[in-house]
């Protein structure tokens, strides 16, 4: 099976549920730049840690433009909308094509860990991407059992970044509008 990586926490959530699998680590998502290195790097000290077969898959310039033009028009629809259904599949389509290519017949992702993340949206696009590429998509609610407590735990023991926002440009803006509302309670009409 090949599993889509997105972060270092929900790969160590991740961890409690499949075993013996490859990753996968491709998230032209993430911006700025610095914060694609930042959680990259998590998730090399978690690999080298556990002994986890990752392959990273830097984005090149052309993955980062055709993520944008695909999220075109849905940037202001907030975190859970169609906007973050087509990152998923996006992401997920070339993990799909990578399984295939290396010969795999099963795909899944870390998203499944992340408690900001609608399941059965992941399920959906999953299982659709599973029909066009004749695959099977592995569905499990990573964040059962524990394991979403036992990844959280696990990820400040081993002082793995834990980031504050889902990881696109929009989402960070998002996440900064809220932190300057809660601030400032009066300046946004309070």
């Amino acid at each position: 099976m090949l599993v889509h990586v997105c972060c270092a926490p929900d790969l160590l959530t991740t961890l409690f549920h499949v075993k013996d699998v490859h990753f996968h680590f491709y998230n032209p998502n993430i911006h700025p730049p610095a914060e694609y290195k930042r959680r990259r790097d998590a998730v090399e000290i978690v690999a080298k840690a556990f002994e986890l077969d990752v392959e990273f898959e830097d984005p090149s310039m052309e993955d980062v433009k055709e993520w944008f033009s695909q999220v075109r028009g849905y940037e202001r629809l907030g975190e859970g909308s169609t906007r973050c259904e087509r990152c998923i599949e996006f992401v997920l389509k070339r993990t799909a094509q990578m399984a295939r290519e290396s010969g795999e017949e099963v795909f899944s992702t870390t998203l499944l860990a992340s408690p900001r993340k609608d399941l059965e949206m992941v399920r959906r696009i999953g299982e659709k991407i599973a029909r066009g590429y004749g695959l099977i998509f592995f569905f499990e609610n990573f964040r059962k059992k524990g394991a979403y407590q036992a990844g959280v735990r696990l990820s400040k023991e081993l002082e793995i970044y834990r980031q504050n926002y889902c990881g696109c440009v929009f989402s960070f803006l998002e996440r900064k509008a809220k932190r300057n509302a809660q601030a400032n309670p009066l300046a946004h009409g309070m």
